[in-house]
């Protein structure tokens, strides 16, 4: 009987040695794309693959007007720089201008910086040339792109010494409390560019409200405090006013909150809240001074 099990054993391995493979023609087809669709399609491209963005259609010598409207088109906006002014120095009209610009030497050279929040990136742009005339019909091209580079937006809190405070709370009310009395917690949650609404002079033509960002790390337009167990103004010198602050809050979303008040005879101030990451950024400061 051993034998006999041992032939059976031996045969059943032999058909099945023998069996015919399935040709390459009969293989199953790939359902809607070939092969070779299959081998490019972008479930197969490495997540470090990051596709182009609009920086690849910038070109060296290109007239910055040209450079600077393909950025606002997509959604990209000034980064302030607040020391412009003593950067360039003299007049330094090139600041109201062009509110982006960081710096411009006495031979032309400019350098200028773009931010777009939903991407997390920001572009530093240099050009060269005469920049007050990079929006004179016909002469563009007197002030030329050199050279540009996309970098990643860090967050505030990456600035700050020392491990970055926790969330103080998902509650709003509390948060900003928080918020408003200890600088770690503003730092922290200060969104890396800051939306601000500023207004711009264009000479004969008036004044205008236009928007820029301040990167989190150099704004330092909240004025509020909580202290006394009460909201208070405060000057850009630190200095508490007596009185309560009262605050009014929107909730124009579950995830926005919108705080505004009055304080004297100004017009007051307002800030966008947004709640990321399980907690609550001030990402926006939406109203233009009353006066320019």
């Amino acid at each position: 009987m051993r034998y006999r099990s041992a032939w059976a054993l031996t045969f059943i391995l032999l058909v099945a040695a023998c069996k015919p493979t399935v040709p390459a023609a009969e293989t199953p087809a790939l359902t809607g794309r070939t092969a070779v669709e299959a081998a490019v399609s972008t479930d197969a491209v490495p997540a470090s693959v990051k596709a182009p963005g609009v920086e690849a259609a910038f070109t060296k010598q290109m007239p910055y007007a040209d450079l600077r409207k393909q950025l606002t088109d997509a959604g990209w906006l000034p980064l302030r720089n607040p020391m412009c002014r003593e950067n360039v120095g003299g007049e330094a009209r090139v600041c109201e201008s062009l509110p982006e610009v960081e710096s411009c030497s006495g031979d032309g050279h400019c350098v200028m910086h773009f931010a777009n929040a939903g991407e997390a990136e920001r572009i530093r742009v240099t050009a060269y040339g005469s920049s007050e005339r990079w929006n004179v019909a016909g002469e563009e091209a007197s002030f030329a792109v050199a050279s540009w580079d996309v970098s990643a937006l860090e967050p505030v809190a990456k600035s700050l010494e020392g491990a970055a405070p926790a969330c103080p709370s998902k509650d709003f009310e509390s948060f900003l409390k928080a918020f408003a009395s200890d600088d770690r917690v503003e730092r922290a949650f200060t969104a890396p560019v800051v939306t601000v609404a500023e207004i711009e002079d264009r000479s004969d033509a008036g004044y205008f409200s236009r928007k820029v960002y301040i990167a989190g790390t150099a704004y330092r337009g909240f004025n509020v405090v909580y202290s006394r167990n009460a909201f208070h103004f405060s000057d850009d010198a630190g200095k508490q006013a007596a009185d309560a602050l009262m605050l009014e809050i929107a909730s124009p979303s579950s995830d926005v909150r919108d705080v505004r008040y009055r304080y004297g005879s100004s017009e007051g101030n307002s800030y966008r809240f947004q709640n990321r990451d399980g907690c609550w950024y001030l990402t926006e400061d939406p109203e233009a001074p009353a006066d320019p």
